[in-house]
């Protein structure tokens, strides 16, 4: 409920009421001490007519310094509504305030600058995703359009193939955009608890075993029986799993792919070890956003949407872990996941 006291309002009765209970305490305290004794009643009203004109001087006086207390504030409250939602790089000027009107003009600029980055955010899903789906139709319309002109059963059948293809990149994007944008713990309940790692690791490696032999690589699992750490099996297996694809798809043929896992000195950490091209450093900060890709021509030739690390890092981070990076161009790259190790 909206108070309809300002704080003008209130600084002024709070005066007001102040000085008239100063006024008669003073009153008792004048006439026990003889300094003043009413001789009629007259007199007695008068003292009390002279401490309500006391009361209204000081509640004038406490209207007008909170005025110029409050000024500032009021200033920076009509520039704030002035300010254009279309201009992410205007801010209120936080220099020659109070120390107080500084820090939430400071904070004021930096709920701002959150918004601006929130809405470019958007708008570079938006793009994003628009021309991610853009490419799978535009493949789909070229492929329809020339089965339709040839009228060949041969071409036909291959178009069809073809659009299922692009129909699965389709519906793999919409998946991995569900899981990222799903808010919070109501939308995907979490169950942390200790277990081991291996089970987990052992788990992606028979998920993914084919998927490797087919490109003529060698998918290693190497982790301790006994190494427990708190997680959530579904989460690092959907982090282990598209690790473990990207080094699929960007290894060359005939190389290992080792899961490594161990105990470190405050965390359990488990390596996703490739022999891949690797990464440049000027990619390093960059590669968990989403669809952030190295290599975008190639990236959507083998299918990638760049949607697969910024899940890994969405997954790892929902366990209370973390995710790195250790990688050198030409050299591959080392995944590190780090897991909560369980207390004694």
């Amino acid at each position: 409920m909206k108070n309809p006291f300002s704080i003008r309002g209130r600084v002024a009765a709070g005066n007001a009421v102040l000085a008239a209970a100063l006024w008669l305490m003073a009153l008792p305290a004048l006439a026990v001490a003889r300094i003043w004794q009413p001789a009629n009643a007259g007199e007695f009203l008068l003292a009390l007519a002279a401490g309500a004109a006391a009361a209204a001087v000081f509640g004038a006086a406490g209207w007008w310094m909170a005025g110029r207390a409050l000024a500032p504030l009021r200033e920076l409250t009509a520039r704030w509504r002035q300010m254009s939602p279309t201009n992410a790089g205007e801010r209120l000027p936080a220099d020659g305030l109070p120390g107080e009107l500084g820090e939430l003009a400071a904070a004021m600029n930096a709920v701002r600058q959150q918004v601006a980055d929130s809405f470019a955010s958007l708008d570079r899903l938006t793009a994003d995703v628009s021309h991610e789906l853009r490419t799978p139709l535009t493949a789909m319309r070229a492929v329809s359009e020339v089965a339709l002109r040839e009228r060949n059963p041969a071409v036909l059948h291959d178009a069809m193939g073809s659009m299922l293809e692009e129909i699965g990149r389709m519906n793999q994007l919409l998946d991995r955009l569900l899981v990222l944008t799903r808010p919070g713990d109501d939308a995907m309940p979490m169950r942390l608890e200790a277990g081991p790692v291996r089970k987990t690791l052992l788990e992606v490696s028979d998920a993914l075993g084919l998927l490797a032999e087919d490109k003529q690589q060698q998918l290693l699992v190497e982790c301790p029986d006994h190494l427990l750490a708190v997680f959530d099996p579904a989460l690092l297996r959907l982090a282990l799993m598209n690790l473990v694809q990207n080094a699929i798809r960007y290894s060359p043929p005939g190389k290992t792919i080792r899961m490594q896992a161990a105990a470190g000195e405050d965390a359990v950490l488990v390596d996703v070890v490739d022999e891949g091209p690797g990464i440049a450093a000027e990619h390093q900060q960059k590669i968990f956003e989403r669809f952030y890709r190295v290599d975008k021509a190639r990236s959507r030739a083998e299918g990638g949407v760049g949607l697969g690390l910024a899940i890994v890092k969405w997954s790892v981070e929902r366990m209370g872990g973390a995710v790195e990076l250790n990688s050198e161009a030409g050299r591959g790259s080392v995944f590190r996941v780090r897991l909560r190790t369980v207390r004694a």
